[in-house]
């Protein structure tokens, strides 16, 4: 199941609006976007991963930390 981006709304469209001035078409810039927003879920995951192999966090950690924000 594809997750959404982390990357809020108001910076979303702060980049559609630039792509759109450098002349991308719609099309290009939801490409574009949604490309990003992939890159942007590895970079939390590998944070994420990065955690736990530094010992900053366990795995039973970032479980219950998810669990209290859902």
């Amino acid at each position: 199941m594809p997750q959404p981006s982390t990357t809020s709304p108001e910076t979303n469209a702060a980049l559609s609006d630039y792509l759109k001035s450098r002349g991308y078409s719609p099309e290009e810039v939801q490409k574009i976007l949604g490309k990003l927003a992939g890159y942007d879920r590895k970079t939390l995951s590998d944070a994420v991963f990065d955690s736990i192999g530094t010992n900053s966090k366990t795995l039973d950690q970032i479980i219950q930390d998810v669990l209290r924000s859902a």
